[in-house]
């Protein structure tokens, strides 16, 4: 309910804000690997984002600090870069939401782990080095499939109104969900995925004007 005296774009705020405050909480596996440790840092920030911590919204801000369990959320007209500890970026796009699940690479650089998780929105992602390590254990996970690295940038997120993904340079991705998976190893080529039940698509060329529209989405 809109109560008449209630302006409607601030309604509509605090429907977000009750969001992201309903989401963090339920998201288990987020929740159990909060910590009070910092694994990246706000390089670059146009427009506003918040960052969910403990039902808590903090502001963003370049420089600031990024927490395991955070879950970022976007603004509209936002973008919002972020650098983790191992060297990895993530740039995402307006009205994202993106959770740092789990993120740790011990001091020797022999071990190391990355779950993060895209919940809406998009997010170009350049990997470090958890993803160099045996087993490349980096993973973005999405709503409708999981996306595993080895040494490369890529792009992830919902474009023409399908969940799609594309590697931009370096080796491989991986694109698998329960019903099947592909493999792309050529810059430029993409595949989409219609639901986590329907196994993605055969990998093909991005036009240039795709991939256009796919970078402009994200810094």
């Amino acid at each position: 309910m809109v109560f008449p005296d209630m302006p409607i774009n601030l309604s509509r705020r605090a429907v977000s804000l009750g969001f992201l405050c309903f989401l963090a909480p339920a998201l288990g596996g987020a929740q159990q690997g909060m910590t009070d440790e910092v694994v990246g840092k706000v390089t670059e920030l146009s427009g506003s984002a918040v960052a969910m911590q403990d039902a808590l919204p903090r502001a963003l801000k370049k420089g600031a600090d990024i927490y395991i369990g955070d879950v970022l959320s976007t603004a509209r007209d936002s973008q919002l870069s972020i650098k983790m500890v191992d060297e990895a970026e993530f740039s995402l796009s307006e009205r994202a939401v993106f959770i740092v699940q789990e993120y740790f690479l011990k001091s020797d650089g022999k071990d190391g782990n990355a779950v993060i998780r895209l919940m809406t929105g998009a997010v170009k992602a350049v990997s470090g080095k958890i993803a160099q390590l045996e087993g490349q254990p980096f993973q973005l996970r999405t709503e409708v499939a999981t996306i595993g690295v080895r040494g490369t940038t890529f792009w992830g997120g919902v474009l023409d109104g399908t969940h799609q993904f594309a590697l931009l340079s370096g080796s491989t991705i991986i694109v698998e969900n329960k019903a099947g998976r592909v493999e792309i190893n050529r810059p430029g080529d993409g595949t989409a995925v219609t639901s986590d039940s329907t196994a993605p698509f055969a990998p093909s060329t991005w036009a240039a004007d795709k991939l256009a529209r796919a970078s402009a989405m994200t810094p």
